[in-house]
């Protein structure tokens, strides 16, 4: 790999938010590092660490400060409507940092201690049951480097398993969820919500007659 600066993409990726939300152009933080390091990026592409990390990187990398290319609305948290949830799975992988748990037909929930706020579940949820919202945690809106270290730490190191598995998975495994199993899935989890939902209300008209 060519070298464009001094520093190590470990001491650039460190100064990243760990995020991995992916508006910077790149799949993962770590790919934004290299691409510094190799001198074909350019240090204002994070939106989340908005100037604090433009100016560190501009820093680190010797070159003159760029504004940000684009505002960062404060930090977010994904929550899932798990009344509204039908267990199709589908925003387990896309979630970079494993922060979301459940299985098939079965109810999902956000941990909000893992997640980043990137965001990157929302599109593939097909009954648009989740949700972005300010994260309590950060209570001023500013830019990611209010949280503590140790919680970008634990999002480098969760995302590093992430993509560690998901790599192995694709080199090893076929893919469990091929385009048409991912539809006959959704399929049988929107049946079962609505038997669950038919029963509910049947059962709720049965009380009603009743009184």
């Amino acid at each position: 790999m060519e070298e464009f600066t001094n520093a190590s993409i470990d001491e650039i990726d460190a100064l990243l938010p760990q995020t991995q939300c992916t508006l910077c152009g790149f799949p993962r933080c770590r790919d934004y590092a290299e691409a510094l390091h190799r001198g074909v990026a350019d240090t204002n592409l994070c939106p989340p660490g908005g100037m604090p990390t433009a100016q560190a990187l501009a820093s680190t990398l010797k070159l003159a400060e760029k504004s940000p290319c684009e505002d960062f609305k404060g930090r977010e948290i994904a929550r899932i409507r798990e009344t509204d949830c039908i267990g199709c799975t589908l925003c387990l992988d896309p979630c970079p940092v494993d922060a979301i748990i459940g299985a098939a037909k079965h109810m999902h929930s956000v941990l909000e201690a893992n997640c980043t706020g990137c965001g990157l579940c929302v599109p593939f949820c097909p009954v648009d049951c989740i949700d972005m919202v300010a994260d309590s945690r950060n209570a001023t809106g500013e830019f990611w480097d209010s949280f503590e270290m140790h919680e970008v730490s634990r999002w480098r190191k969760l995302a590093d398993q992430h993509f560690a598995r998901m790599s192995h998975r694709e080199n090893s495994e076929p893919d469990s969820l091929a385009p048409d199993h991912r539809k006959q899935l959704i399929r049988d989890s929107v049946n079962l919500v609505r038997r669950k939902r038919w029963k509910k209300t049947r059962k709720s008209n049965e009380c009603i007659q009743e009184t």
